[in-house]
Protein backbone atom coordinates (compact mmCIF):
# COMPACT_ATOMS: atom_id res chain seq x y z
CA UNK A 1 0.00 0.00 0.00
CA UNK A 2 0.86 3.29 -0.43
CA UNK A 3 2.92 4.62 2.65
CA UNK A 4 3.00 8.46 3.54
CA UNK A 5 5.37 8.95 6.48
CA UNK A 6 3.11 9.72 9.56
CA UNK A 7 3.34 11.93 13.49
CA UNK A 8 4.41 9.13 16.02
CA UNK A 9 3.10 11.36 18.65
CA UNK A 10 5.47 9.45 21.44
CA UNK A 11 6.69 11.64 24.29
CA UNK A 12 10.41 11.63 24.47
CA UNK A 13 12.44 11.54 27.24
CA UNK A 14 16.11 11.55 27.67
CA UNK A 15 18.76 11.05 30.43
CA UNK A 16 21.96 11.38 30.50
CA UNK A 17 24.47 9.51 33.45
CA UNK A 18 28.45 11.32 33.97
CA UNK A 19 31.12 8.22 34.55
CA UNK A 20 33.86 9.55 36.79
CA UNK A 21 36.96 10.95 35.09
CA UNK A 22 40.04 11.99 35.95
CA UNK A 23 41.23 14.70 35.72
CA UNK A 24 43.99 15.87 32.90
CA UNK A 25 47.32 17.42 34.62
CA UNK A 26 47.89 20.76 34.34
CA UNK A 27 50.22 20.91 31.17
CA UNK A 28 47.89 18.37 29.23
CA UNK A 29 45.33 20.15 26.78
CA UNK A 30 42.65 17.78 25.85
CA UNK A 31 41.25 18.23 22.51
CA UNK A 32 37.35 18.58 22.27
CA UNK A 33 35.69 15.62 20.38
CA UNK A 34 34.51 16.86 17.20
CA UNK A 35 31.21 17.50 16.63
CA UNK A 36 28.92 15.84 14.08
CA UNK A 37 26.48 17.05 11.31
CA UNK A 38 23.47 16.15 11.13
CA UNK A 39 24.84 13.72 7.89
CA UNK A 40 26.86 12.22 10.09
CA UNK A 41 24.29 11.76 13.32
CA UNK A 42 21.97 9.98 10.56
CA UNK A 43 24.42 7.81 9.48
CA UNK A 44 26.07 6.93 12.84
CA UNK A 45 22.68 6.20 13.69
CA UNK A 46 22.40 3.74 11.14
CA UNK A 47 24.91 2.29 11.88
CA UNK A 48 25.06 1.27 15.18
CA UNK A 49 21.04 -0.24 14.31
CA UNK A 50 22.59 -2.37 12.15
CA UNK A 51 25.71 -3.41 14.36
CA UNK A 52 22.73 -4.16 17.07
CA UNK A 53 21.16 -5.88 14.80
CA UNK A 54 23.80 -8.13 13.58
CA UNK A 55 24.45 -8.68 17.40
CA UNK A 56 21.31 -9.41 19.16
CA UNK A 57 19.17 -10.68 15.59
CA UNK A 58 15.85 -9.40 13.68
CA UNK A 59 13.84 -9.70 16.08
CA UNK A 60 15.69 -7.86 19.19
CA UNK A 61 16.12 -5.05 16.98
CA UNK A 62 12.48 -4.61 16.29
CA UNK A 63 11.73 -4.36 19.99
CA UNK A 64 14.16 -1.94 20.55
CA UNK A 65 13.88 0.55 17.94
CA UNK A 66 10.02 0.45 18.72
CA UNK A 67 10.77 1.99 21.70
CA UNK A 68 10.46 5.52 22.43
CA UNK A 69 14.28 5.44 23.88
CA UNK A 70 15.52 4.53 20.25
CA UNK A 71 14.16 7.84 19.01
CA UNK A 72 17.10 10.38 18.88
CA UNK A 73 15.51 13.66 17.88
CA UNK A 74 13.98 13.54 14.77
CA UNK A 75 15.81 10.20 13.70
CA UNK A 76 14.33 6.80 14.23
CA UNK A 77 14.81 3.47 12.12
CA UNK A 78 12.55 1.70 9.35
CA UNK A 79 13.60 -1.92 8.37
CA UNK A 80 12.54 -3.17 4.83
CA UNK A 81 13.45 -6.49 2.99
CA UNK A 82 15.09 -5.78 0.15
CA UNK A 83 14.23 -8.79 -1.95
CA UNK A 84 10.63 -8.38 -1.52
CA UNK A 85 10.35 -4.35 -0.73
CA UNK A 86 7.93 -5.43 2.93
CA UNK A 87 7.88 -3.37 5.70
CA UNK A 88 9.88 -4.81 8.63
CA UNK A 89 9.41 -2.39 10.88
CA UNK A 90 8.07 1.15 11.47
CA UNK A 91 7.88 2.45 14.49
CA UNK A 92 4.38 3.60 15.79
CA UNK A 93 2.38 2.36 12.80
CA UNK A 94 3.10 -1.09 13.50
CA UNK A 95 0.26 -2.07 10.93
CA UNK A 96 2.18 -1.27 7.75
CA UNK A 97 4.66 -3.95 8.82
CA UNK A 98 3.90 -6.90 5.83
CA UNK A 99 2.72 -4.21 3.53
CA UNK A 100 5.15 -3.97 0.37
CA UNK A 101 6.56 -0.42 -0.19
CA UNK A 102 4.39 0.95 -3.59
CA UNK A 103 6.01 1.36 -6.86
CA UNK A 104 6.34 4.96 -7.34
CA UNK A 105 5.72 6.24 -4.14
CA UNK A 106 8.12 8.10 -1.64
CA UNK A 107 9.76 5.53 0.34
CA UNK A 108 10.58 3.51 -3.29
CA UNK A 109 12.74 6.29 -4.21
CA UNK A 110 14.38 6.23 -1.09
CA UNK A 111 15.17 2.26 -0.90
CA UNK A 112 15.97 2.65 -4.78
CA UNK A 113 19.83 1.13 -5.36
CA UNK A 114 20.74 0.57 -1.95
CA UNK A 115 23.85 -0.99 -1.47
CA UNK A 116 26.24 -2.02 1.75
CA UNK A 117 28.15 1.30 2.02
CA UNK A 118 24.83 3.22 2.03
CA UNK A 119 23.70 6.16 0.08
CA UNK A 120 21.84 9.26 0.43
CA UNK A 121 18.35 10.55 -1.13
CA UNK A 122 16.43 13.98 -0.34
CA UNK A 123 12.73 13.52 -0.17
CA UNK A 124 9.88 14.27 2.25
CA UNK A 125 9.25 12.82 5.93
CA UNK A 126 7.19 13.80 8.16
CA UNK A 127 9.18 15.21 11.57
CA UNK A 128 7.73 13.60 14.81
CA UNK A 129 8.72 17.04 16.63
CA UNK A 130 7.05 19.45 13.69
CA UNK A 131 4.03 16.97 13.02
CA UNK A 132 4.49 18.83 9.53
CA UNK A 133 5.77 17.15 6.14
CA UNK A 134 9.73 18.91 5.92
CA UNK A 135 12.42 18.00 3.24
CA UNK A 136 14.57 15.31 4.73
CA UNK A 137 17.51 13.73 3.97
CA UNK A 138 17.86 9.45 4.34
CA UNK A 139 20.41 7.34 4.43
CA UNK A 140 19.57 4.14 3.56
CA UNK A 141 21.97 1.22 3.72
CA UNK A 142 21.92 -2.81 2.48
CA UNK A 143 23.11 -5.61 5.14
CA UNK A 144 21.91 -9.08 4.85
CA UNK A 145 19.09 -9.33 2.81
CA UNK A 146 17.81 -5.97 5.06
CA UNK A 147 17.47 -2.38 4.06
CA UNK A 148 17.97 0.10 7.44
CA UNK A 149 17.17 3.38 6.86
CA UNK A 150 17.26 6.99 9.03
CA UNK A 151 16.77 10.66 8.07
CA UNK A 152 17.05 13.72 9.69
CA UNK A 153 15.09 17.08 7.90
CA UNK A 154 16.51 19.72 6.05
CA UNK A 155 15.82 23.70 4.88
CA UNK A 156 12.70 24.42 3.13
CA UNK A 157 15.06 25.43 0.19
CA UNK A 158 15.60 22.44 -0.43
CA UNK A 159 12.41 20.90 -1.58
CA UNK A 160 11.47 24.52 -3.14
CA UNK A 161 14.37 23.49 -5.77
CA UNK A 162 12.97 20.12 -6.58
CA UNK A 163 9.40 21.63 -7.16
CA UNK A 164 11.56 24.20 -9.87
CA UNK A 165 13.02 20.96 -11.18
CA UNK A 166 9.35 19.47 -11.27
CA UNK A 167 8.30 22.24 -13.30
CA UNK A 168 11.19 22.88 -15.45
CA UNK A 169 10.90 19.17 -16.89
CA UNK A 170 7.24 20.08 -18.20
CA UNK A 171 8.26 22.94 -19.59
CA UNK A 172 11.27 21.31 -21.37
CA UNK A 173 8.28 18.29 -22.45
CA UNK A 174 6.36 21.25 -23.71
CA UNK A 175 9.39 22.53 -25.66
CA UNK A 176 9.97 19.04 -26.95
CA UNK A 177 6.74 17.32 -27.95
CA UNK A 178 4.37 20.17 -28.20
CA UNK A 179 1.24 21.32 -26.08
CA UNK A 180 -1.40 18.30 -26.93
CA UNK A 181 1.65 15.28 -26.15
CA UNK A 182 2.65 17.28 -23.01
CA UNK A 183 -0.71 17.66 -21.61
CA UNK A 184 -1.71 14.37 -22.51
CA UNK A 185 1.11 13.26 -20.25
CA UNK A 186 0.30 15.49 -17.16
CA UNK A 187 -3.04 15.14 -17.44
CA UNK A 188 -2.64 11.36 -16.64
CA UNK A 189 -1.92 9.36 -13.28
CA UNK A 190 1.26 8.59 -14.45
CA UNK A 191 2.58 11.95 -14.53
CA UNK A 192 2.54 12.17 -10.48
CA UNK A 193 5.36 11.58 -8.46
CA UNK A 194 4.17 11.46 -4.99
CA UNK A 195 2.44 14.74 -3.80
CA UNK A 196 3.71 16.37 -7.26
CA UNK A 197 1.50 17.08 -9.78
CA UNK A 198 1.19 19.40 -12.73
CA UNK A 199 -1.59 22.09 -13.51
CA UNK A 200 -0.94 24.49 -16.19
CA UNK A 201 -3.19 27.25 -17.65
CA UNK A 202 -3.31 28.65 -21.40
CA UNK A 203 -2.36 32.60 -21.83
CA UNK A 204 -5.83 33.41 -20.99
CA UNK A 205 -5.75 31.41 -17.54
CA UNK A 206 -7.98 28.89 -18.59
CA UNK A 207 -6.84 25.09 -16.86
CA UNK A 208 -5.15 23.15 -19.56
CA UNK A 209 -4.26 20.65 -17.03
CA UNK A 210 -5.21 19.18 -13.83
CA UNK A 211 -4.88 15.45 -13.12
CA UNK A 212 -6.04 15.24 -9.92
CA UNK A 213 -9.51 17.50 -10.36
CA UNK A 214 -9.78 17.49 -14.02
CA UNK A 215 -13.37 19.36 -14.14
CA UNK A 216 -11.23 22.01 -13.72
CA UNK A 217 -9.95 22.07 -17.41
CA UNK A 218 -11.62 24.27 -19.42
CA UNK A 219 -12.56 26.66 -16.17
CA UNK A 220 -10.55 30.35 -15.18
CA UNK A 221 -8.39 29.98 -12.74
CA UNK A 222 -8.77 33.18 -11.50
CA UNK A 223 -12.52 32.17 -10.25
CA UNK A 224 -10.50 29.72 -7.89
CA UNK A 225 -11.07 30.84 -4.25
CA UNK A 226 -10.10 28.59 -0.90
CA UNK A 227 -11.96 27.53 1.56
CA UNK A 228 -10.87 30.47 3.75
CA UNK A 229 -12.06 32.85 1.12
CA UNK A 230 -8.63 33.76 0.14
CA UNK A 231 -8.28 34.17 -3.91
CA UNK A 232 -5.45 31.66 -4.63
CA UNK A 233 -6.61 31.27 -8.52
CA UNK A 234 -5.97 35.11 -8.72
CA UNK A 235 -2.52 35.14 -6.93
CA UNK A 236 -1.33 31.91 -9.07
CA UNK A 237 -2.25 34.18 -12.23
CA UNK A 238 0.16 37.23 -11.09
CA UNK A 239 3.22 34.70 -12.19
CA UNK A 240 5.69 36.43 -13.97
CA UNK A 241 8.62 34.55 -16.68
CA UNK A 242 10.79 35.07 -12.95
CA UNK A 243 8.37 32.68 -11.69
CA UNK A 244 6.92 33.58 -8.20
CA UNK A 245 5.31 31.76 -4.72
CA UNK A 246 1.92 31.32 -3.42
CA UNK A 247 1.02 29.52 0.02
CA UNK A 248 -2.66 28.21 0.77
CA UNK A 249 -5.26 25.80 1.58
CA UNK A 250 -5.62 22.83 -0.78
CA UNK A 251 -7.13 19.37 -0.92
CA UNK A 252 -3.45 16.73 -0.53
CA UNK A 253 -4.05 13.78 -3.24
CA UNK A 254 -1.69 11.24 -0.86
CA UNK A 255 -4.16 12.26 2.14
CA UNK A 256 -7.17 13.92 1.70
CA UNK A 257 -7.27 16.49 3.65
CA UNK A 258 -6.91 19.91 2.88
CA UNK A 259 -3.05 21.45 3.60
CA UNK A 260 -1.30 23.99 3.48
CA UNK A 261 0.32 23.91 -0.10
CA UNK A 262 2.87 26.23 -1.71
CA UNK A 263 3.60 26.67 -4.98
CA UNK A 264 6.03 27.40 -7.78
CA UNK A 265 4.30 29.12 -10.57
CA UNK A 266 6.11 30.75 -13.98
CA UNK A 267 4.85 31.97 -17.11
CA UNK A 268 6.57 30.65 -20.34
CA UNK A 269 5.54 31.35 -23.81
CA UNK A 270 2.56 33.30 -22.28
CA UNK A 271 1.08 30.00 -20.35
CA UNK A 272 1.33 28.98 -16.58
CA UNK A 273 3.46 26.27 -15.72
CA UNK A 274 2.86 25.32 -11.98
CA UNK A 275 3.26 22.63 -9.22
CA UNK A 276 3.84 22.44 -5.21
CA UNK A 277 4.42 20.82 -2.02
CA UNK A 278 2.39 20.33 1.30
CA UNK A 279 3.61 21.42 4.75
CA UNK A 280 0.70 19.93 6.57
CA UNK A 281 0.60 16.82 8.62
CA UNK A 282 0.55 13.46 6.90
CA UNK A 283 -1.04 11.99 9.77
CA UNK A 284 -3.97 9.84 9.08
CA UNK A 285 -7.24 12.04 9.83
CA UNK A 286 -10.69 10.63 10.19
CA UNK A 287 -12.78 13.44 8.74
CA UNK A 288 -15.13 15.76 11.09
CA UNK A 289 -18.26 14.38 9.56
CA UNK A 290 -17.35 10.46 9.42
CA UNK A 291 -18.31 10.10 13.35
CA UNK A 292 -20.90 12.96 13.81
CA UNK A 293 -24.12 12.99 14.09
CA UNK A 294 -25.18 13.69 9.87
CA UNK A 295 -28.74 15.73 11.16
CA UNK A 296 -26.01 17.92 13.64
CA UNK A 297 -23.24 18.05 11.11
CA UNK A 298 -25.74 19.25 8.14
CA UNK A 299 -27.09 22.22 10.31
CA UNK A 300 -23.11 23.01 11.06
CA UNK A 301 -22.38 22.84 7.33
CA UNK A 302 -25.22 25.48 6.46
CA UNK A 303 -24.19 27.56 9.38
CA UNK A 304 -20.45 27.60 8.12
CA UNK A 305 -21.73 28.66 4.26
CA UNK A 306 -23.40 31.80 5.81
CA UNK A 307 -20.72 32.47 7.81
CA UNK A 308 -18.69 32.87 4.92
CA UNK A 309 -21.53 35.09 3.10
CA UNK A 310 -21.17 37.57 6.16
CA UNK A 311 -17.38 37.27 5.94
CA UNK A 312 -16.50 37.39 2.57
CA UNK A 313 -19.41 38.40 0.85
CA UNK A 314 -21.82 37.18 -2.02
CA UNK A 315 -19.04 36.70 -5.06
CA UNK A 316 -16.98 34.44 -2.73
CA UNK A 317 -19.75 32.71 -2.03
CA UNK A 318 -20.69 31.48 -4.99
CA UNK A 319 -16.91 30.90 -6.56
CA UNK A 320 -16.43 28.64 -3.11
CA UNK A 321 -19.53 26.79 -3.20
CA UNK A 322 -19.92 25.92 -6.76
CA UNK A 323 -16.22 24.67 -6.81
CA UNK A 324 -14.94 21.10 -5.69
CA UNK A 325 -13.26 22.37 -2.76
CA UNK A 326 -16.56 22.69 -0.93
CA UNK A 327 -17.60 19.05 -0.86
CA UNK A 328 -17.49 17.12 2.83
CA UNK A 329 -17.86 13.57 2.41
CA UNK A 330 -22.22 13.91 1.13
CA UNK A 331 -22.02 17.06 2.12
CA UNK A 332 -22.57 20.44 -0.47
CA UNK A 333 -24.74 23.10 -0.31
CA UNK A 334 -26.83 24.57 -2.55
CA UNK A 335 -28.27 28.28 -2.43
CA UNK A 336 -31.26 30.37 -3.18
CA UNK A 337 -31.34 34.38 -3.94
CA UNK A 338 -34.55 36.43 -2.62
CA UNK A 339 -36.46 34.96 -4.89
CA UNK A 340 -35.96 31.14 -4.39
CA UNK A 341 -33.54 31.29 -7.64
CA UNK A 342 -30.80 28.74 -7.36
CA UNK A 343 -26.83 30.68 -7.63
CA UNK A 344 -25.42 27.51 -6.50
CA UNK A 345 -25.45 23.99 -6.80
CA UNK A 346 -21.99 21.85 -6.88
CA UNK A 347 -23.64 18.78 -7.79
CA UNK A 348 -25.62 19.81 -10.88
CA UNK A 349 -25.00 23.17 -12.54
CA UNK A 350 -27.61 22.79 -14.75
CA UNK A 351 -30.50 24.01 -12.23
CA UNK A 352 -28.67 27.72 -11.59
CA UNK A 353 -30.70 30.16 -12.56
CA UNK A 354 -33.91 28.25 -12.18
CA UNK A 355 -36.80 28.25 -9.50
CA UNK A 356 -36.53 25.66 -6.67
CA UNK A 357 -40.27 25.89 -6.41
CA UNK A 358 -40.21 24.05 -9.93
CA UNK A 359 -38.56 21.16 -8.72
CA UNK A 360 -40.34 18.09 -7.96
CA UNK A 361 -39.02 14.39 -7.06
CA UNK A 362 -39.00 11.13 -9.49
CA UNK A 363 -41.95 10.35 -7.03
CA UNK A 364 -44.19 13.53 -7.87
CA UNK A 365 -43.26 15.43 -4.76
CA UNK A 366 -43.13 19.02 -5.23
CA UNK A 367 -40.11 18.97 -2.70
CA UNK A 368 -38.66 22.35 -4.28
CA UNK A 369 -42.21 24.49 -3.12
CA UNK A 370 -41.12 22.84 0.83
CA UNK A 371 -37.84 23.57 0.88
CA UNK A 372 -39.30 27.17 -0.26
CA UNK A 373 -40.94 27.35 2.75
CA UNK A 374 -37.44 27.46 4.91
CA UNK A 375 -37.64 30.61 7.82
CA UNK A 376 -35.21 31.82 9.57
CA UNK A 377 -35.69 29.18 12.20
CA UNK A 378 -34.02 26.78 9.79
CA UNK A 379 -36.76 23.79 8.59
CA UNK A 380 -36.38 20.05 7.46
CA UNK A 381 -37.51 18.41 4.42
CA UNK A 382 -37.05 14.56 3.34
CA UNK A 383 -37.16 13.72 -0.07
CA UNK A 384 -35.80 11.71 -2.90
CA UNK A 385 -32.65 13.35 -4.82
CA UNK A 386 -29.79 11.56 -6.42
CA UNK A 387 -26.67 10.59 -4.41
CA UNK A 388 -23.33 12.31 -5.05
CA UNK A 389 -21.56 9.40 -5.57
CA UNK A 390 -23.58 6.69 -7.35
CA UNK A 391 -26.22 9.27 -8.89
CA UNK A 392 -29.03 7.02 -8.22
CA UNK A 393 -32.47 8.36 -6.27
CA UNK A 394 -32.23 7.65 -3.06
CA UNK A 395 -34.03 9.46 0.13
CA UNK A 396 -32.62 12.67 1.59
CA UNK A 397 -32.78 14.56 4.20
CA UNK A 398 -32.63 17.97 3.55
CA UNK A 399 -32.42 21.20 6.25
CA UNK A 400 -32.86 24.85 4.56
CA UNK A 401 -32.71 28.17 6.29
CA UNK A 402 -33.47 31.58 5.33
CA UNK A 403 -30.81 34.36 5.95
CA UNK A 404 -30.74 37.88 4.74
CA UNK A 405 -33.37 36.45 2.82
CA UNK A 406 -31.52 33.52 0.67
CA UNK A 407 -32.05 30.36 1.04
CA UNK A 408 -29.08 28.36 2.37
CA UNK A 409 -29.21 24.25 2.22
CA UNK A 410 -28.11 21.20 2.13
CA UNK A 411 -28.52 17.69 3.56
CA UNK A 412 -27.72 14.07 3.90
CA UNK A 413 -28.26 10.39 3.50
CA UNK A 414 -29.67 8.53 5.63
CA UNK A 415 -27.86 4.74 6.14
CA UNK A 416 -30.56 1.89 6.38
CA UNK A 417 -30.18 0.56 9.91
CA UNK A 418 -29.35 -2.29 8.37
CA UNK A 419 -27.00 -1.14 6.16
CA UNK A 420 -24.03 -3.63 6.91
CA UNK A 421 -26.60 -6.74 6.98
CA UNK A 422 -27.81 -5.27 3.32
CA UNK A 423 -24.06 -5.30 1.52
CA UNK A 424 -23.44 -8.80 3.39
CA UNK A 425 -26.84 -10.34 1.88
CA UNK A 426 -26.29 -8.27 -1.45
CA UNK A 427 -22.44 -10.05 -1.89
CA UNK A 428 -23.96 -13.49 -1.19
CA UNK A 429 -26.47 -13.02 -3.31
CA UNK A 430 -24.09 -12.11 -6.08
CA UNK A 431 -21.90 -15.27 -4.60
CA UNK A 432 -25.28 -17.36 -5.31
CA UNK A 433 -25.44 -16.32 -8.90
CA UNK A 434 -21.55 -16.92 -9.72
CA UNK A 435 -21.96 -20.45 -8.34
CA UNK A 436 -25.49 -21.25 -9.92
CA UNK A 437 -24.65 -19.40 -13.19
CA UNK A 438 -20.86 -19.31 -13.45
CA UNK A 439 -18.67 -16.25 -13.54
CA UNK A 440 -19.67 -14.78 -17.23
CA UNK A 441 -23.32 -14.59 -15.95
CA UNK A 442 -22.23 -12.96 -12.99
CA UNK A 443 -19.97 -10.50 -14.58
CA UNK A 444 -22.64 -9.51 -16.99
CA UNK A 445 -25.08 -8.77 -14.78
CA UNK A 446 -23.57 -6.65 -12.13
CA UNK A 447 -21.87 -4.64 -14.87
CA UNK A 448 -25.84 -3.66 -15.66
CA UNK A 449 -27.03 -0.36 -13.52
CA UNK A 450 -29.87 -2.35 -12.71
CA UNK A 451 -27.79 -4.05 -10.22
CA UNK A 452 -27.36 -1.09 -7.87
CA UNK A 453 -29.53 -0.76 -5.37
CA UNK A 454 -29.39 2.62 -3.44
CA UNK A 455 -25.27 3.48 -2.99
CA UNK A 456 -24.33 -0.33 -3.03
CA UNK A 457 -22.73 -2.17 -6.53
CA UNK A 458 -20.70 -5.13 -6.40
CA UNK A 459 -17.06 -5.30 -7.25
CA UNK A 460 -15.20 -8.42 -8.05
CA UNK A 461 -11.25 -8.38 -8.52
CA UNK A 462 -10.13 -11.46 -10.53
CA UNK A 463 -6.83 -14.00 -8.91
CA UNK A 464 -4.55 -10.85 -11.00
CA UNK A 465 -6.27 -7.77 -9.44
CA UNK A 466 -8.14 -7.03 -12.90
CA UNK A 467 -11.64 -5.21 -11.93
CA UNK A 468 -14.23 -7.54 -13.75
CA UNK A 469 -17.30 -5.57 -12.67
CA UNK A 470 -18.10 -2.12 -11.84
CA UNK A 471 -21.32 -0.81 -12.50
CA UNK A 472 -20.69 2.61 -11.24
CA UNK A 473 -17.18 3.57 -13.20
CA UNK A 474 -17.04 1.09 -15.88
CA UNK A 475 -14.47 2.40 -17.28
CA UNK A 476 -12.50 0.42 -15.00
CA UNK A 477 -13.13 -3.01 -16.18
CA UNK A 478 -10.64 -4.53 -17.14
CA UNK A 479 -8.13 -2.67 -15.43
CA UNK A 480 -5.04 -4.50 -13.53
CA UNK A 481 -5.13 -2.62 -9.92
CA UNK A 482 -2.09 -4.09 -9.06
CA UNK A 483 0.50 -1.42 -7.18
CA UNK A 484 -2.34 1.45 -8.29
CA UNK A 485 -3.23 4.18 -5.38
CA UNK A 486 -6.54 6.04 -5.36
CA UNK A 487 -6.22 9.99 -4.46
CA UNK A 488 -6.37 9.26 -0.70
CA UNK A 489 -3.26 7.16 -0.86
CA UNK A 490 -4.81 3.49 -0.71
CA UNK A 491 -3.51 0.48 -2.52
CA UNK A 492 -7.23 -0.37 -2.36
CA UNK A 493 -6.51 -4.16 -3.72
CA UNK A 494 -3.60 -4.90 -1.31
CA UNK A 495 -5.69 -3.26 1.55
CA UNK A 496 -9.06 -5.65 0.41
CA UNK A 497 -6.72 -8.75 -0.41
CA UNK A 498 -4.79 -8.75 3.08
CA UNK A 499 -8.16 -8.61 4.85
CA UNK A 500 -10.46 -10.97 2.62
CA UNK A 501 -11.09 -14.90 3.69
CA UNK A 502 -13.95 -17.35 2.98
CA UNK A 503 -15.90 -16.52 5.80
CA UNK A 504 -15.93 -12.16 4.79
CA UNK A 505 -14.47 -9.14 6.76
CA UNK A 506 -14.97 -5.66 6.91
CA UNK A 507 -12.29 -3.34 5.46
CA UNK A 508 -12.51 0.63 6.46
CA UNK A 509 -10.19 3.12 5.08
CA UNK A 510 -10.08 7.06 3.64
CA UNK A 511 -11.49 7.19 0.09
CA UNK A 512 -12.00 9.01 -2.89
CA UNK A 513 -15.97 9.89 -3.04
CA UNK A 514 -16.60 10.90 -6.53
CA UNK A 515 -19.23 12.93 -8.10
CA UNK A 516 -20.12 14.34 -10.81
CA UNK A 517 -18.02 17.33 -10.74
CA UNK A 518 -14.91 15.53 -8.95
CA UNK A 519 -13.46 13.69 -5.96
CA UNK A 520 -14.09 14.60 -2.45
CA UNK A 521 -13.08 12.15 0.60
CA UNK A 522 -14.65 9.79 3.18
CA UNK A 523 -14.68 7.02 5.21
CA UNK A 524 -15.58 3.84 2.76
CA UNK A 525 -16.61 0.54 5.09
CA UNK A 526 -16.26 -2.90 2.21
CA UNK A 527 -17.51 -6.18 2.81
CA UNK A 528 -14.72 -8.84 1.07
CA UNK A 529 -15.24 -12.18 0.38
CA UNK A 530 -12.52 -14.57 -0.90
CA UNK A 531 -13.89 -17.07 -3.73
CA UNK A 532 -11.63 -18.88 -6.21
CA UNK A 533 -8.82 -16.50 -5.64
CA UNK A 534 -11.07 -13.62 -6.64
CA UNK A 535 -12.42 -10.71 -4.16
CA UNK A 536 -16.54 -10.05 -3.90
CA UNK A 537 -16.86 -6.86 -2.51
CA UNK A 538 -19.70 -3.92 -2.19
CA UNK A 539 -19.65 -1.13 0.44
CA UNK A 540 -21.14 1.68 1.85
CA UNK A 541 -19.78 5.70 2.16
CA UNK A 542 -20.27 8.18 5.33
Amino acid sequence: MAIAFMAFGMLLMSACSVAPAVAPAPEEVVPEAPAMDDDALTKDYVERAIAYFQANGLEKTVEFYGGAASVEGERYLIIVEAETRVLLHVPGREWLVGFEVASGGALASVIEGATEEGHWVESLGLNPRSRKTEPARYFVALRDGLLFLSLHFILRENVEETTKEYVAKAIARYQSEGLEAMTAHYNSRESLDGQFYLFMMDENDIYLVHPIFPHLIGSDIKDVVGSDGYELGKEIAKATEEGHWIEYLWPNPLTGNEESKVTWAIRHDGKIFASGYYTGSEEEVVPAWANADPRDYTVTYVNRAIERYARDGLDSLKAYYNSVASFEGQWYMFIMDENDIYIIHPLIPALIGTDIKDVVGSDGYELGKEIAKATEEGHWIEYLWPHPITLKVVPKVGYAVRHDGMIFASGYYPLPPDIREKVEAYVGQALELYERDGLEATVAHYNDPDSVEGEVYLVIYSQDNVVLTNAIVPSLVGTDLTGAKNLAGVDLVELLRNAANEDGAWVQYAAELRNVRGPGFGQRHQWVILRDGMIFSASFSQ
